[in-house]
């Protein structure tokens, strides 16, 4: 368990006297539709502003500064914190009229996109952060519906996540053993000929 920035542990300390205000940062990174390639993660917090903030990365851990967009109703369900091999789930839901979510939902592929989620503390003073975000949750994405609204009405995208690292021992390969997707691993062709062959009928114990 890692151990947590001490100027945020002294505002969760002294939050009783002076006030802390929480918020949850969220970014998506899913793949290019045409190449099948990471594109740069999409940021989100539950903030009113976009801000320009340096968080560190689950995924690789490198320290950088994203732009994370506000004002989208960002609402994350509470991060479970278990000791069991169980997988947990968290969802996060925003309004879909967001360009960030569109972005997200609609200009990449998600399925099984990387979600890494962030707990922030606001000064109720300054309404600057009181210490680096700190990472929560690890996950990837398990659905992405979008609910239409009715007339008038202001519709949501509910993203169901997973955690990462317990998914990971029970998740199937989702690529397929087809020669195209072969391809695709550095130009493997190991089922070049497999249509072929699967049609072979060998005369076992016969010369021929």
């Amino acid at each position: 368990m890692r151990n947590p920035h001490p100027d945020f542990y002294a505002a969760l300390v002294n939050a009783r006297e002076r006030g802390i205000v929480p918020r949850k940062l969220v970014s998506i990174t899913g793949r290019s539709h045409t190449t099948g390639e990471l594109v740069a993660p999409v940021s989100f917090w539950s903030e009113n502003d976009d801000e320009d903030i340096t968080v560190t990365s689950g995924l690789t851990g490198d320290t950088s500064t994203r732009l994370f967009f506000g004002g989208i109703n960002l609402v994350v369900s509470p991060i479970p914190r278990v000791a069991s091999l169980t997988i947990q789930t968290v969802t996060v839901t925003a309004g879909q009229i967001s360009p960030a979510i569109q972005t997200v939902v609609r200009g990449s592929n998600i399925r099984q996109a990387k979600v890494e989620i962030w707990d922030a503390l606001l000064d109720p003073a300054s309404r600057l952060l009181v210490a680096p975000p700190e990472l929560v949750w690890l996950g990837e994405v398990d659905g992405s519906p979008i609910e239409t609204p009715p007339v008038g009405g202001n519709g949501s995208v509910k993203i169901n996540t997973k955690s990462d690292a317990i998914s990971m021992l029970t998740r199937k390969n989702p690529a397929k053993s087809s020669a195209e997707e072969q391809k695709r691993r550095q130009g493997d062709e190991w089922n070049k000929y497999a249509g072929a062959v699967k049609n072979w009928k060998p005369n076992w114990g016969q010369d021929d």
